[in-house]
């Protein structure tokens, strides 16, 4: 059986109501008898306006050849299921990027019975390397604490999701990996998040045309004398 630890990278939102969109899928494979890396797995993704800002580039490290050989979603996710394998455990460093990925295979209508037996480790190894239960564990400081060199750069999906997998694989032993599916209440409560963004991305869409048009008119009235 194997292990996939996969990290994601999102697009920077500026606003309330703005989708959240995944721009890079990486992911390592870690055989679970000899307890090494056996493969790995990038993806770009290109959101659905077809633009990364210069700040999710220059944040994530995307390169303009990145981005120009990015795909759709869809696409990607394809790929990616298709590597993952019949298998496997599936991990992260948080349950961030659990969200993030049912979310938009949900928006999407990808089918999420390939997610399955999702393990959070991060709050499994910060129990682990540190007294403080109850805090949010920075991949950066648990590197660092458990005396692990990190490869590559910060926030490239890729790179995290391999220093992620040297973790796992310096605490497999102490850390118990669950079996599961995705429930149809987390299937509901995200399916519930993405119709509330929508609804507040229609009402602030709204609320900026009436604000351009009192512009527009205040802007006439003056250049009439009025």
């Amino acid at each position: 059986m194997n292990v996939i630890v996969y990290d994601l990278e999102l697009v920077k939102r500026f606003r309330k109501g703005q989708l959240s969109e995944i721009v890079e899928i990486g992911a390592c494979k870690i055989d679970l008898n000899s307890k090494k890396i056996v493969d790995q797995f990038q993806v770009y993704i290109s959101p659905k306006s077809g633009y990364v800002s210069k700040s999710t580039r220059k944040f994530i490290k995307m390169k303009k050849e990145d981005l120009d050989k990015a795909i759709p979603f869809k696409n990607g996710m394809q790929q990616f299921t298709q590597w993952v394998g019949d298998n496997y455990y599936l991990c992260s460093w948080g349950k961030d990027d659990k969200s993030h990925i049912i979310n938009q295979c949900i928006r999407n209508k990808i089918k999420l019975d390939w997610f399955k037996n999702y393990n959070d480790i991060q709050k499994q190894i910060g129990k682990i390397i540190t007294t403080d239960n109850n805090s949010q564990l920075g991949l950066k400081n648990a590197l660092s604490i458990a005396e692990i060199a990190p490869i590559g750069k910060a926030h490239r999906g890729i790179d995290d999701a391999i220093n992620t997998a040297h973790l796992l694989i310096k605490f497999i032993d102490q850390i118990k990996l669950d079996k599961n599916i995705v429930t149809k209440k987390e299937i509901f409560q995200q399916s519930k998040k993405i119709k509330q963004t929508i609804q507040l991305n229609k009402a602030l869409k709204v609320n900026d045309n009436k604000k351009s048009a009192s512009a527009l008119v205040t802007s006439d009235r003056h250049s009439e004398g009025l």
